[in-house]
């Protein structure tokens, strides 16, 4: 008896083992039907045992010789970002797969084929398998496909629009003063080095997502008492709410709105690896005062009750169910709107039986959390990033605060219009600042697609001839080395050849370094690529200014740039992370420089005494040591984040700058 169970566990591995073989040969054999380049895996980078065991292997297997094979290079999960642009560089061609016995990725990096993927959205849909842990709420628009997707897209796509951005140019503006004076209050000699950019601008995301998202006003902790202040949607917002412990706070709910949305967002890693049932067991590594945020929200977020009939802290309730005009509506009051919950559907209850929403309870509440999830992380990672970029690139900087100044001039932020000063941000070094700082860290590393297992090869164009992707294969657009693409790109060369920004990857060129300049043009360009000379100089931003500087901003061939995606699944919420972005960066920078902090190199006292030239090599330090950090800290969570590490900086008043002088 005991023999009979000893053969079976050998042999379970056995078979395991000879499966993967037959799985592996079939999907070589898949992979040379293609024509294109393929490298071989011994496993799946998001094999589940390698996924938790790399981490304690990883020190091991560095110290054998195929530590620098390619093969080895793609186990990582991370590959896009560590490796960038090199592993098309390396295998000569801008189109690749890599195999497993697990199946096939073919990966691209060329404009001209990630057009054509967007384009055809019926023959390339979204692997919607890959997105299932964003169905915490309910499907919603991410994660579905087909039918249904355009069910939901039209349904919530009406509140994505020119009133709602304007809401969102106001709180922003208002939430951007607040961050900038509690970063300039209250500082003393031995503090006035910030070490939370990142987790501050996550704070202004979520409040600018939760006034314009779900109509809850809140305010920065520690805000001055400034009296009620109109917001863009009709509401007011007063100090006399506690800050971020009460808001949204009522009956007999034992966490507040904001706590638990930051309980939620905070920890929600951990509810899309654990089953609910096992969270409170890990009580060691997570908090159990987030499991009821998590479980539902359902004590702190209201749910989705249609005899209420909408929820009490959601704005327009009450103009909603009068049929009143909606201008100034949440995203979450459009989108119970849409669904079926309108003036008609409200009021009429003599035959409720007749009307059938066009979401389910779910499907609402699956939404709105894709809405808060994305929109947060989205706009607050490129807030905190350009900030760090423009810290390490002290004339980039300045150039965005001239732009600024022609912009704005004398007026007080209160006097900054959306109407008139969001198109000369976004056309001019503001726009260009955002538009580098997505060309270099996108929010996600590669974008899914598939082509289905159930149908037939699909052919794409590839340098002029046809290759057939075939069935259950799994398709990563890498925005990563699509927007390092020398092909597409202009580039010129790199400013310290013999210290580039990436060891590997388009070491000959700039297309690793922070230049936003180079989307400025310097004269009316016809064709989608011009010359790098044509496209930034020391003097471009004085060539775009105001709102006639459209045709001055460089636009890349279709496929080249996908922050956002493209085609008919590109991101809804595209022009509202532009204009949270923007106008903080505007009120940030407007009368503020952002310089990295040296303390580990110098105190304060030692750099007043310094030269120009010492100050400058001090902070030749501390750019490298961001540089490093990001280059190595950096990885996917829900967006692209720094996973360790703090990137310490000093806001100064302009005028005011240890590091401005001298400095490139």
């Amino acid at each position: 008896m005991i023999s009979i169970w000893l053969l079976t566990l050998l042999a379970l591995p056995l078979a395991y083992f000879l499966h993967s073989l037959w799985c592996l040969r079939r999907n070589i054999a898949a992979a040379k039907a293609t024509g294109l380049p393929y490298v071989v895996l011994p496993w799946s980078n998001l094999n589940l045992p390698w996924l938790i065991s790399r981490p304690f292997l990883l020190p091991y297997l560095n110290r054998f010789p195929f530590r620098h094979t390619l093969w080895f290079r793609l186990l990582s999960v991370d590959w896009p970002w560590h490796q960038q642009y090199a592993v098309f560089q390396q295998l000569a061609s801008d189109n690749f797969l890599y195999v497993s016995p697990a199946g096939n990725y073919f990966n691209t990096a060329d404009a001209a084929v990630i057009d054509q993927i967007t384009r055809r959205r019926n023959d390339f849909p979204k692997p919607i398998e890959v997105y299932g842990s964003l169905d915490l709420y309910g499907k919603n628009v991410v994660t579905t496909e087909g039918h249904l997707w355009k069910h939901h897209r039209k349904t919530v796509s009406p509140p994505f629009n020119e009133k709602n951005n304007r809401m969102v140019w106001v709180e922003s503006l208002r939430q951007a003063q607040s961050m900038v004076q509690g970063w300039m209050g209250h500082r003393t000699k031995s503090s006035l080095t910030i070490y939370k950019v990142a987790e501050d601008c996550m704070r202004l995301s979520l409040y600018v997502i939760s006034c314009a998202g779900f109509g809850v006003n809140l305010n920065w902790p520690g805000a001055e008492d400034q009296g009620k202040q109109p917001l863009a949607n009709g509401h007011a917002s007063s100090n006399g709410e506690k800050g971020l412990e009460e808001p949204g706070r009522s009956g007999d709910h034992k966490m507040s709105y904001v706590d638990a949305l930051q309980t939620l967002l905070h920890n929600m890693i951990w509810l899309l690896v654990l089953p609910i049932n096992l969270l409170s067991t890990f009580s060691m590594t997570f908090d159990p005062s987030a499991i009821p945020s998590l479980l539902g929200c359902q004590n702190g977020c209201p749910s989705v009750d249609r005899n209420d009939p909408i929820p009490p802290t959601l704005s327009g309730r009450d103009d909603l169910a009068s049929g009143k005009a909606q201008e100034g509506m949440d995203l979450m009051g459009f989108l119970l709107k849409g669904s079926g919950t309108a003036p008609e559907s409200v009021n009429n209850t003599s035959d409720k039986s007749q009307s059938k929403p066009l979401l389910s309870d779910t499907e609402i509440m699956g939404n709105a959390f894709v809405f808060l999830l994305a929109g947060h992380e989205t706009a607050a990672n490129s807030i905190h990033f350009s900030c760090v970029y423009l810290a390490m690139h002290p004339s980039s900087q300045r150039r965005l605060q001239s732009s600024l100044d022609r912009i704005f001039g004398s007026r007080p932020i209160s006097e900054w219009q959306y109407e008139k000063d969001f198109n000369a941000l976004f056309s001019t070094m503001a726009g260009a600042v955002l538009a580098e700082e997505l060309r270099l860290i996108p929010p996600v590393p590669a974008i899914p697609k598939c082509v289905p297992r159930n149908s037939s090869p699909q052919t794409l164009v590839i340098d002029n001839q046809k290759h057939a992707i075939q069935p259950a294969t799994y398709i990563n657009l890498v925005s990563l080395a699509a927007h390092r693409n020398p092909k597409t790109w202009p580039a010129g060369p790199p400013s310290d050849p013999k210290h580039p920004v990436h060891p590997t990857s388009n070491t000959d060129n700039d297309l690793e370094e922070f230049k936003p300049e180079r989307w400025l043009r310097l004269t009316s360009q016809t064709s989608d690529v011009t010359s790098e000379q044509d496209l930034y100089t020391e003097d471009a931003p004085n060539t775009a200014t105001g709102t006639n500087s459209s045709n001055a901003f460089h636009r890349p061939p279709r496929g080249a740039y996908i922050p956002f995606s493209e085609g008919y699944r590109a991101c809804l919420g595209r022009r509202f992370a532009q204009v949270e972005v923007l106008a903080v960066l505007a009120v940030i920078f407007k009368d503020h420089s952002v310089e990295l902090a040296v303390d580990q190199y110098a105190s304060d006292d030692e750099v007043e005494k310094m030269s120009g030239e010492e100050r400058k090599a001090v902070y030749g330090k501390a750019v490298e040591d961001v540089r490093v950090m990001m280059r190595e800290k950096m990885g996917m969570m829900f967006t692209m984040q720094m996973r360790e590490g703090k990137v310490g900086v000093r806001v100064v008043k302009r005028g005011e700058e240890r590091f401005g002088a001298g400095l490139g």
